[in-house]
């Protein structure tokens, strides 16, 4: 997977066009040598024209007319500057960094009140929201751009709104919905003659007939956007361009033609260090490969799909990322807050000047009485709310645990130095299909039982292998239970599973047995791991309960709390092996 292609997210000039060439403007900058607003409106915008290209060069740029601005106490040219250098810091997939400077941006800019120059921040910040998949929120940042782009009819910053609103449809798969925004935005593109906005717009319009199926027309747009990003000298546009057709031509079956394109793609994000198409090219060959049945190429393109796709949204970046716009979020409200308090004191004292002393107290008591009641409660929910989501990403973490991927591999690749390509290729099916579910299912907190049970069998199907079938494993399900209807939390069995490979059967000298039940008690579904195993005996009485298993606790003390209903966890030792009762209230999608 590859984060969206939001191009023309980011349009940061002042007052000059962006349809100037590099060569042009880096000209009227050695003729412009005086220090003031103009010449740092050309640096952004020689910035802005260079970064796909030299991104070093274009930071260089963006420290000069940042140095003028501060010296100048120009806020606007100020604001401007580090908004740019926080699209330069987010093509090159540093997005902590980008954040950290569009937050910065806001905070210089506040005494401007420039609601559309704020409206654009937020849309760069809802950049960051999608490519996290949390769509509703990015909408919620890039339909305050709309509105804004409307009322100043600003039409660049219109064109930015609708179609990245219309991107985040289309991820959404929501196809209908995304068309009339990018429609709408190729138009008006079109007549601005914006030929960079149109590459852009094309390639998200690529995206959408690919969803739905329409190869042919998807083609098209993204060999238009190829065409268009040449000429425009535009690397970016045209290796993301170049990756999209290579995936139409694996769907079309044209695998020397997906190749062909792909490589093409890495060439050139390989010269301007653009990390997500990096990865989505070696993607694109790593099927190409599987389907040529070079599976030791197809892991290796694969491997590097997996090492640059991490370095884009790793665990610990998205944790990062959420604690910065949680804190920037609490400042924010925190301000308003204080700045209402002061408003409300003036107009209560103004009001009540003439009266009495002991009423004036008893209403700056209840003011402050409710300010400390209200700043307890917006602890008490940033708490909760930053206890969600780390249990969110911690959850994700274990079932991603690095140990068992890095096995994985290397049970692929022992299969094929010992050349048992059918095993290798079995097994690498099977690792895949879980690896996509996982990712697939980062974003839910329900998932149907017969997709959890799905999951879970690949899984120990998967540790099966690595133990060379030491053991059997069964399925008991609930009769009464609709597994299609009936939501579990994703993997939330899992760590108990692995615990019983792992510490109870592995350990033995005769084959094992698990059971997997699952039962519906009146409005509570009842989840059972029983195993044959060692059990906890063996263990020593100070041993710690594992990562996963705290890690679930968290979980269901948090959906216990959603839910208003007391779940449970009993962790019960046999004489021979091990029991996990897991207790979760009853949840039905319709």
């Amino acid at each position: 997977m590859t984060r969206l292609l939001f191009l023309i997210l980011f349009y940061s000039t002042l007052t000059f066009s962006q349809n100037k060439v590099l060569d042009s403007l880096e000209n009227k900058l050695k003729t412009h040598q005086h220090r003031d607003t103009l010449r740092v409106k050309l640096l952004i915008n020689t910035a802005n024209n260079c970064q796909h290209e030299s991104p070093e060069k274009a930071l260089k740029y963006i420290q000069e007319a940042r140095e003028i601005s501060e010296n100048t106490g120009w806020l606007k040219g100020l604001s401007a500057s580090i908004r740019q250098e926080g699209i330069v810091y987010y093509y090159q997939a540093n997005t902590e960094k980008a954040m950290d400077l569009w937050q910065e941006a806001l905070k210089v800019a506040e005494p401007l009140d420039d609601k559309v120059f704020n409206a654009s921040i937020y849309n760069n910040l809802g950049g960051i929201f999608a490519d996290m998949k949390q769509s509703e929120r990015a909408l919620e940042e890039y339909n305050k751009l709309l509105i804004a782009a409307k009322e100043a009819n600003h039409k660049p910053y219109l064109i930015n709104a609708l179609s990245n609103i219309g991107v985040v449809y289309n991820e959404m798969n929501n196809s209908e919905k995304a068309l009339p925004y990018l429609v709408e935005a190729l138009e008006i593109a079109q007549e601005e003659k914006s030929d960079y906005f149109v590459a852009a717009i094309k390639t998200n319009l690529g995206h959408v007939y690919q969803k739905k199926g329409e190869y042919l027309k998807a083609k098209k747009q993204f060999e238009d956007a190829v065409s268009m990003a040449v000429s425009l000298k535009n690397k970016y546009i045209e290796a993301s361009a170049l990756n999209s057709i290579g995936k139409i031509n694996i769907a079309l079956n044209e695998f020397d033609n997906a190749k062909i394109n792909s490589e093409k793609a890495l060439v050139l994000a390989n010269e301007i260090d653009a990390v997500e198409w990096k990865s989505d090219s070696w993607l694109v060959l790593s099927k190409v490969y599987s389907e040529k049945e070079d599976y030791k190429q197809a892991l290796e393109a694969y491997e590097n799909h997996i090492q640059f796709r991490d370095s884009i949204f790793s665990e610990e970046k998205k944790a990062e990322i959420t604690r910065k716009d949680m804190q920037f979020q609490l400042e924010k409200k925190e301000a308003l807050s204080n700045a209402e308090i002061k408003r409300q004191k003036i107009i209560k004292n103004s009001a009540m000047s003439g009266g009495a002393i002991l009423l004036l107290i008893a209403v700056l008591g209840g003011i402050f009485y409710k300010k400390r009641r209200d700043d307890i409660e917006k602890v008490r929910t940033s708490q909760f709310e930053s206890k969600v989501a780390d249990t969110e990403l911690k959850a994700l973490r274990t079932q991603m645990n690095p140990h068992f991927i890095f096995n994985s591999l290397n049970s692929i690749n022992d299969f094929i130095a010992k050349n048992n390509i059918k095993e290798a290729n079995n097994y690498l099916v099977k690792f895949s299909k879980l690896i996509r579910a996982i990712l697939e299912n980062s974003d839910k907190k329900w998932i149907p039982i017969a997709e959890e049970l799905e999951l879970t069998e690949l899984y120990i199907q998967l540790e099966s292998y690595r133990l060379h079938s030491k053991f059997e494993y069964h399925f008991e399900i609930d009769d009464q239970i609709d597994q299609e209807n009936t939501l579990i939390p994703p993997l939330i069995l899992q760590p108990f599973i692995e615990n019983s490979i792992w510490h109870g059967i592995a350990p033995l000298t005769e084959d094992g047995e698990i059971t997997i039940s699952i039962k519906q008690k009146e409005k509570m579904l009842i989840c059972t791991i029983d195993d044959n195993g060692v059990g906890r005996m063996t263990k020593s009485k100070s041993s710690k309960t594992s990562m996963g298993i705290e890690i679930t606790k968290n979980r269901l003390e948090i959906i216990s709390q959603q839910k208003k209903v007391k779940g449970d966890l009993k962790l019960i030792d046999k004489p021979k092996g091990f029991k996990v009762e897991l207790s979760l209230p009853l949840e039905e999608q319709f």
